[in-house]
């Protein structure tokens, strides 16, 4: 599946079969979260990969979102580290947010082209998400990320283009024009 196609074909993940990942389908979605490009190559982001039953359901208890948690095969925690990042966004934000998200999106998009599926939870209790995988200071989560193989075969809820806006409504050029 080439980029392009990845990206079409890529929807939020509603349910997952219990079927396994295999590992180096695990590690290939991973690598390409780690080529992720990143301001001066600092890579702020680190990931935690959890398959252990007691530790999902205590993810689960985190977030409103629990039942995707619980259910996947293994949910990766996305984590930005502060100081790996020190610029700023336009000298008022933080950049690590950005390219944590720029890593996330490598990640889902190599795991829509190996099959399987994924989704971005950002509504999650912080302080149970850092007790239950022992996250210093200084790192922030900053998704819930379950993966797995799709429990149905078109594996998301939204038909390709529904709801897109179009590339007029998006795109101006030279000036800011709408």
């Amino acid at each position: 599946m080439d980029v392009l196609e990845a990206i079409r074909s890529y929807r939020p993940c509603p349910e997952y079969s219990p079927r396994p990942i295999p590992p180096e389908a695990l590690k290939k979605v991973l690598g390409a979260a780690r080529l992720a490009p990143s301001h001066r190559n600092l890579q702020p982001w680190r990931f935690v990969v959890v398959q252990d039953d007691e530790r999902k359901r205590l993810l689960a208890q985190a977030s409103a979102r629990g039942r995707l948690i619980a259910e996947a095969p293994a949910v990766i925690v996305a984590l930005a580290v502060e100081e790996d990042m020190p610029a700023t966004i336009g000298g008022y934000i933080s950049a690590y947010p950005l390219d944590v998200a720029v890593a996330v999106s490598h990640l889902q998009l190599a795991a829509t082209a190996e099959g399987l599926g994924t989704n971005w939870i950002i509504e999650f209790n912080d302080e149970k998400v850092r007790t239950v995988l022992a996250v210093p200071d200084g790192v922030h989560p900053l998704g819930l990320l379950p993966i797995g193989y799709p429990a149905h075969p078109n594996g998301g809820t939204i038909a390709p283009g529904d709801g897109r806006k179009s590339l007029d409504e998006i795109i101006a050029y030279n000036e800011y024009s709408w």
